[in-house]
């Protein structure tokens, strides 16, 4: 029998933002949505992919030699060209340079493996009373692995947080739950046809999903990304903060403010972001829609909240 891997496209380690404490944050390749502002494009697929960073290239002709698909070639000029629907991603390339130009998303761990790389940072956890977050891509689309990996990590007492878009099937991933202590949950919109817009899914089941894990008693904070003209409306984050009151266990709503941090991402992968001509919210516009929120939760103890940095405020 095969061993068990997830797919991992990057693990970060001493991460602020993504819980309590210093942090290893471990990113899951696949992700059911496709989110027009998506700033870790790399994880949308669960499929390995190459990126090319012509900044870095230094012309050393290792991956022209190398490359077994022939996805590189050289034109008339003795430029060098990539031809992406001739990559097979084998890695090849991104192991050779020497430079990083090339470099490969989305890499077999087994859960030993990849447990070895968290509690090398256990340290730096329990002084900090930190831990790990595994991210996305999307988290739930690995039930199977999340499941394993998130055991071994309660075997060793690292305190383990997840952050999903809750898009997956609950009962493969309802076992994750019981190994798992904070859950961050998107809802990127209310309106379901708009939420279809925005991010090529219904919300229906993301919602439910939602209701679901509330049930097993884990802390959840519910997270909005502000972008705007497309869910900044006041309307949109009150009806947000009316369905996260509703949820027992969810106890915050943060909301963060929409980046262009992603954007070069999406020129190296050789696609197109959608949203370029979109601004960064300002900071008036965010406190007014934290206020908003607030008059639907503070009432009932539960608090909205917006982080400039967007780092953990747990």
């Amino acid at each position: 029998m095969n061993e068990l891997t997830g797919r991992i496209f990057n693990i970060q380690k001493c991460s602020i933002r993504d819980g309590r404490g210093m942090r290893t944050t471990v990113f899951l390749k696949g992700c059911g949505l496709r989110c027009l502002w998506c700033a870790n494009p790399e994880g949308i697929s669960f499929a390995p992919e190459i990126s090319l960073n012509p900044v870095n290239c230094m012309g050393c002709g290792f991956c022209l030699k190398q490359c077994p698909s022939g996805a590189v070639s050289l034109d008339e000029k003795g430029v060098m060209k990539y031809d992406r629907s001739k990559c097979a991603a084998c890695g090849l390339c991104a192991q050779l340079c020497p430079t990083e130009a090339r470099k490969q998303f989305g890499r077999e761990y087994t859960v030993d493996e990849l447990f070895r790389r968290i509690y090398q940072d256990h340290f730096y956890f329990e002084h900090s009373g930190g831990g790990v977050t595994f991210s996305g891509g999307e988290a739930l689309m690995q039930p199977e692995f999340l499941l394993e990996i998130c055991r071994k990590c309660k075997d060793y007492k690292i305190h383990v947080a997840i952050e999903t878009c809750g898009c997956g099937n609950y009962e493969k991933f309802a076992p994750c739950l019981d190994y798992i202590d904070f859950i961050y949950f998107d809802i990127k919109h209310m309106d379901s046809e708009m939420h279809r817009k925005i991010t090529g899914q219904s919300n229906v089941h993301i919602l439910e999903n939602l209701k679901r894990i509330s049930g097993h008693g884990k802390e959840i904070c519910v997270r909005t990304p502000v972008v705007p003209g497309w869910n900044d409306s006041e309307e949109n984050i009150r009806a947000t903060a009316a369905f996260a009151a509703q949820c027992a266990n969810v106890r915050r709503y943060e909301l963060l403010a929409y980046h262009k941090l992603g954007i070069n991402k999406y020129k190296i992968l050789g696609r197109q972001y959608q949203l370029e001509d979109v601004e960064e919210p300002g900071k008036d516009h965010m406190q007014h829609l934290v206020d908003a929120a607030n008059e639907v939760l503070l009432p009932i103890g539960k608090k909205c909240f917006y982080n400039s940095e967007n780092s953990a405020d747990e």
